[in-house]
């Protein structure tokens, strides 16, 4: 079984403003990395990022630079965070980005959406990196949502989900690519999809995870341990 690389003593791995129509997404095969592993840290679950993302059909609000074609230009499949933490910016499989991270009607959307391609089929959402699970519930705005602690302050949250998987509570340990739940539209949503956050900061703060400083999830370099195959 595959697992993640270890760098010091922690795991890693590592509606909306319209712009240009784009051509219908193709999906690439799914990407085995062959990370090595580590024997102290959770065991690696079955997800492999797809190694290309595109822009969704129709309108897209602060689109990430993309080709004719509809693929996001510049994409890395795995990214390392403050040169510390390694993960999976998009951690579902055929997906497109329907959102952005940034300022979109007069506020701050402080994460990417990811919907399903082809529409109404369900998408398993996965763990972006190995960590501990802080959060599980629903939250007002957010729907069901999930959030793990990676340690060096920085966190993944999943929100808008349709089901949470019974194991995935409060404080479990766990291993980069394993299924939390799927997709939904829980929450203040337009459409069924994903949005995912990349948060940094010290939790133990008034507002706790909504206190935490947020970060475009496609904006961290690429992570020098794997080439991206295409």
């Amino acid at each position: 079984m595959q697992r993640l690389f270890a760098i010091g003593s922690f795991l890693v791995f590592a509606a909306c403003a319209s712009s240009p129509q784009v051509p219908a997404p193709v999906f690439y095969p799914k990407v085995d990395y062959g990370l090595p592993g580590d024997p102290n840290n959770p065991e690696q679950g079955p997800f492999q990022p797809n190694a290309e993302l595109f822009v969704c059909q129709g309108g897209v609000s602060n689109a990430p630079p993309f080709d004719r074609s509809g693929r996001v230009t510049n994409f890395n499949p795995i990214v390392i965070v403050e040169n510390t933490v390694v993960i999976a910016p998009v951690p579902a499989n055929e997906v497109c980005i329907s959102s952005g991270y940034g300022a979109r009607g007069g506020r701050l959307h402080k994460g990417s959406d990811y919907a399903p391609r082809p529409r109404g089929e369900d998408r398993i959402i996965y763990t972006a990196a190995p960590g501990r699970i802080r959060e599980v519930g629903f939250a007002r705005g957010l729907g069901n949502q999930v959030l793990i602690d990676h340690g060096y302050g920085i966190y993944t949250r999943y929100a808008h989900l349709e089901t949470i998987e019974p194991w995935v509570q409060a404080g479990v340990e766990i291993g980069f690519g394993h299924p939390l739940g799927y997709m939904g539209d829980s929450g203040n949503t337009t459409g069924v999809h994903l949005h995912f956050e990349v948060l940094t900061g010290d939790i133990n703060n008034p507002q706790a995870s909504f206190g935490l400083q947020s970060s475009d999830p496609l904006a961290f370099p690429a992570w020098p341990g794997v080439d991206n195959p295409l």
